[in-house]
This record gives structure tokens, C-alpha cells and sequence, in this order.
């Protein structure tokens, strides 16, 4: 006769196997993603859009910067050296924003496919000012299209593995200057939009565990990247365990983040579809740690800008729309716009722009198309960040190299 108690323990036996345990709830399963190799090659001067090996529009681009007072006339012209090609013993590695011109589905664009011009005039534009630091290295990687980071019904997994390609070139490209171009010298990151995201990866990645690398750092510049998180009055250990963002001018080695918005603008509500809220890229070691509502709020940078309204410092845009001045490619209008961090509680902060021109003023309001962007309520001055910060950006960046070499 067979014994019953065998019999029982036998199937628990089975029972335990299909379920894991007895009694014990199941062990979510940890949602992870492997990060590809890039197949782009970046010995190769055709996947760069700046290199200081590669002639390019910026090689030669004269820098310079009018500044238009009230009455159209030239206030001052300040000369910026372009430094492109010249080892000054800094680099600048940029990574720009999203430049295609089919953003109606979700994945990743080709190189060959994407306007090689206008994102190289897009650099320019946004960053180009920064080659007066050093070298400029600017990748061309395969873009992630405008629905992967807006779409907030994306399955989250896909949208993981679409950022992963682009970040894969970004990280590809960092390692190829990094290996065979840096030979010792400071670095500065920078970018705008994606290419801000893309890049606070590749901190967490490549720099936050690395106390070399980190020493290497002259400043991350984060421009239009919304819903940087710390734990309540710190200024790390959200996105990034090691590296905070600045809280002085003359600080190094930390992170200068912004997203511009209107003073008259309402907040808007957290776009859960950004890649940090994303549960693939935080366990695959792209983010350091979930957003925790109950305890997390955002933060941005605050160390030049307070939360006094002050007049805008030198808001910087290139001069072909205007033709003003003496034929410098930038022009500048200082105190045009008022400024200041905007916040409202721990997860509601913006920097808030307000146009404050003098009595007869003649100078154009460069922001004023911008309200008219189908993206401005969500996005604000989103595509105007860096010409808005660009200025107090490099006041940093002359503090904090005077401080930190």
C-alpha cells in the first residue's frame, strides 16, 4: 500500500517547483534590457558632425557676439576665440537634440537618413560657442524620433531598447575621443533634449562610479532635460549616486540643468514617459534609482539664477534672422528678458523667462514665435534653452576652471 503522507509531500514537491515556494507570494521579475554594441564606426570623420580633424562649418566660424541695445545699435562686441581645433588641454564633447524630419513613428533613424545640415547648424547654433574652451566633438548617432520620449502609452520595454541604440553610439563615440583623442585633458559635457538624456547616461555609465574620470569633469551642461530628482534637499543621489548638480558658480564636476519656461506659464504635470522614470534603463544600471514620489523632489540648477527675478544676462541667438549689428554671427540683448527659478513645492520647478523690454524698445522678442509651437505648453522654450543660458553658462565655466585646475 502506498503511504499517504509520501504521496502528499510529493505533490507539495511539485507544487513548490511550478510555484517557486509554499505560501510566499512570487518575486517580481526583474525588467532588465541587455545595452547593444554600437555598429557605428567613429574612427570614421563621416559619423561626426564637429571634429577637430574634420573641416567643418564651425572650423573657422567666427564667434564674436554683437550686442543690440534698445535703439538697434551695437552696445559692445565681444570677441570669443574659437578654439575648435586647437588643444587647449579642455575638450567639449556635444550631444544634440533631436534633428529629423519624420517624427510620426516610434524608433530609430538611420545616420544616412537625418539632415546632416541642419544639425550641424543646430550645433552651431546651441553650442557652438562653447569651442572657445577647447576641441569640439560631436557625434552623429542614430536618434531616438520625438513619440519614444513623449508617447505615454509606449510599452515600456520597447521604448528601453530604442534609447539603448541611441545611446549605444553616443557611449561608442565618448569612447572612441576618450581612448585615442583625450590624452589627459578636462572634459565638458553638453547637450540639449535628447541629447542632454543620452548624455546623463553615459554620467551614470561611464563617470559616477569612476573617481578619475569624474576628476576629468569640468561640468555637465543638461539643457531642456525636465524632472532631475534628488532626495529632499540634496542635490545627488536621484539619476546619480556620486555626481551632484551645482549648487556654486565655481563648483566642478557636477551638473548644470535647465528647462525654460514661460513666467505667465502653468506648471505642467511629470511626463512619466521620460526615459528616468523608465524601469528597463534604471535596472540596467542607466539610472542610478527609481523616482520616489513620496520623498524625491526636482531639482535644477540654481547657482547663477535664484529665485529672485534679475534681469537676463547677454540672451545669446545666431544673427542671420536679424541681420543687426556689424556683421558679427551672434547677437546678444542684455536685460531684454527677466529671469529666475520658478518653483512651486518639491516636484514643480522651471527657470521662468518674462520679456521686460525698456520704454520704446526696438529690440525683437526672439522668444515671441515660440508661443506658437504646438509644443510650447508642454515643452515651453524648450528649443530656446541654450540661448537663454548660454551666457551665464560660460560665466560658470570661466569660475570654475579658475577654481578647479
Amino acid at each position: 500500500m502506498k503511504n499517504p503522507i509520501l504521496i502528499v509531500l510529493i505533490a507539495l514537491f511539485f507544487s513548490c517547483s511550478k510555484n517557486d515556494s509554499i505560501g510566499l507570494e512570487q518575486p517580481e521579475e526583474i525588467e532588465t534590457i541587455k545595452i547593444p554594441s554600437s555598429s557605428i564606426n567613429y574612427n570614421s570623420l563621416d559619423n561626426w558632425a564637429f571634429h577637430p580633424n574634420k573641416t567643418t562649418i564651425l572650423s573657422n566660424y567666427n564667434l564674436d557676439i554683437d550686442v543690440i541695445d534698445e535703439n538697434l545699435q551695437v552696445e559692445q562686441t565681444i570677441q570669443i576665440t574659437n578654439n575648435s581645433n586647437t588643444n587647449t588641454g579642455i575638450d567639449v564633447f556635444w550631444v544634440h537634440p533631436t534633428q529629423i524630419t519624420d517624427n510620426s513613428f516610434i524608433g530609430n533613424v538611420d545616420i544616412a537618413d537625418q539632415p546632416s545640415t541642419i544639425i550641424s547648424l543646430t550645433i552651431l547654433a546651441q553650442g557652438g560657442l562653447l569651442s572657445r574652451y577647447g576641441r569640439m566633438y560631436a557625434p552623429r548617432y542614430r536618434q531616438s524620433t520625438g513619440l519614444v520620449y513623449r508617447d505615454e502609452n509606449i510599452d515600456k520595454e520597447l521604448q528601453a531598447n530604442i534609447i539603448a541604440i541611441s545611446y549605444s553610439d553616443v557611449k561608442a563615440a565618448f569612447l572612441d575621443y576618450l581612448n585615442n583623442h583625450n590624452n589627459g585633458n578636462k572634459i565638458i559635457l553638453a547637450g540639449h533634449s535628447q541629447g542632454s538624456y543620452l548624455l546623463g547616461m553615459l554620467l551614470r555609465d561611464l563617470f559616477d562610479n569612476d573617481a578619475n574620470l569624474r576628476s576629468k569633469l569640468v561640468t555637465a551642461a543638461l539643457g531642456g532635460m525636465g524632472y532631475v530628482y534628488a532626495q529632499e534637499g540634496e542635490y545627488k543621489g536621484g539619476w546619480w549616486k556620486n555626481i551632484p548638480l551645482c549648487t556654486t558658480t565655481n563648483e566642478c564636476g557636477c551638473i548644470n540643468n535647465w528647462a525654460s519656461f514661460d513666467e505667465e506659464q502653468e506648471f505642467i504635470d511629470i511626463n512619466f514617459s521620460l526615459p528616468e522614470f523608465n524601469p528597463y534603463l534604471i535596472n540596467s544600471g542607466l539610472v542610478y534609482r527609481a523616482f520616489d514620489e513620496n520623498q524625491d523632489w526636482f531639482v535644477q540648477d540654481f547657482s547663477y539664477y535664484g529665485e529672485t527675478s534679475t534681469p537676463l544676462e547677454n540672451y545669446i541667438t545666431p544673427n542671420a534672422n536679424y541681420n543687426l549689428g556689424n556683421g558679427a554671427n551672434f547677437i546678444a540683448f542684455n536685460g531684454l528678458y527677466n529671469v529666475r527659478l520658478k518653483r512651486d513645492g518639491v516636484q514643480k520647478v522651471v527657470l521662468s523667462v518674462d520679456h521686460n523690454p525698456l520704454i520704446n524698445d526696438q529690440r525683437p522678442n526672439d522668444l515671441e514665435s515660440e508661443q506658437n509651437s504646438p509644443n510650447y505648453v508642454d515643452l515651453g522654450y524648450h528649443t530656446k534653452d541654450y540661448h537663454i543660458y548660454i551666457w551665464s553658462l560660460m560665466q560658470q565655466i570661466d569660475e570654475k576652471l579658475n577654481n578647479c585646475q
